[in-house]
């Protein structure tokens, strides 16, 4: 897997709006932030477009992606918000000017669609925040500061692979695991599954987050990954924030107890809570690099290895 340059002062990035429509403050905002790093920025032209719940027509974001990706002054591309949309990218995307200049390509939930288009490539990038985390920064009191999202993703994009700790949680399955990172946004990996986009190879360390999916419609999507054979060629697996539902009497277990049980029959190690996912607590990861996942009743740690 091919890892884009760490970001030097004066590198250049791009702002772009691959799915949904935002807020012109927010890009504003978060160019701000990234200047304040010492970053030059450039913006799509279609960045804070308008077009229904799209940032722009389909050619719009295209020819915006598409120009990030092919620039080779351009170090990372931060996406600007997830929503829906890049589905209607990924398949017009030529990666030919990206693979003679690697960059980082950021981003979420929606985005998880352009990490497994780059991964499926042998490309390297990071699952993370965007606009909005730029441009309002992180929320204080949730980690401690060298822990905080964007501190640790600015190391990330400078060359650092800070280790991950977790605390212990009552559903972890403890166990030792090397793999390569993989996952995003479950729903998305799921709209994927049996296409050139299924980005969930044997082996994988899996981490997985969702925004607003009934309890019931995670436990389907669980299983069809179960009955599938994904769950049970895994190294391990990372459940992350499952937000913006609510828990749902009538299922008689949590969404965590339900996603357990789907994993009751493997041995893999399985870490719950991870601070990733449509909530303040979203820290980033590096896609499609190799991990170790240690997991024993005192917690969860995760360390990045040298390729």
């Amino acid at each position: 897997m091919i890892a884009p340059k760490p970001l030097q002062p004066n590198d250049l990035v791009w702002l772009v709006s691959p799915a949904g429509v935002i807020d012109s403050a927010l890009v504003e905002g978060a160019a701000n932030t990234l200047m304040n790093w010492g970053l030059k920025v450039k913006t799509g032209v279609s960045a804070t477009a308008i077009y229904g719940r799209f940032a722009g027509e389909t050619e719009a974001r295209l020819h915006d992606l598409q120009v990030a990706l092919d620039d080779p002054e351009c170090r990372a591309i931060f996406c600007t918000r997830g929503g829906y949309g890049s589905i209607q990218l990924v398949d017009k995307l030529s990666l030919e000017g990206f693979g003679k200049h690697p960059k980082w390509l950021i981003g979420f939930s929606d985005i998880t669609l352009l990490h497994c288009l780059l991964q499926i490539n042998g490309y390297a990038s990071i699952h993370g925040g965007m606009a909005k985390r730029l441009a309002q920064g992180d929320v204080t009191g949730l980690f401690p500061t060298e822990q905080q999202p964007l501190v640790l993703l600015r190391q990330l994009l400078s060359g650092e692979r800070p280790p991950l700790t977790l605390p212990a949680h009552p559903l972890n399955r403890a166990g030792h695991a090397v793999g390569q990172l993989r996952g995003g946004n479950l729903s998305i990996l799921l709209s994927l599954r049996g296409t050139p986009l299924d980005n969930i190879p044997a082996g994988s360390l899996l981490f997985l987050e969702d925004v607003g999916e009934k309890p019931y419609a995670i436990d389907r999507m669980m299983h069809n990954l179960k009955f599938g054979g994904v769950l049970a060629r895994l190294g391990g697996l990372m459940v992350g924030q499952f937000s913006g539902y609510e828990e749902d009497p009538l299922m008689h277990k949590t969404v965590y107890e339900l996603i357990a049980d789907t994993v009751a029959d493997y041995t893999y190690p399985v870490c719950f809570d991870l601070p990733v996912g449509h909530t303040d607590r979203n820290i980033p990861l590096l896609c499609g690099q190799p991990v170790t996942l240690s997991i024993d009743e005192t917690g969860a740690y995760m360390q990045y290895l040298t390729e």
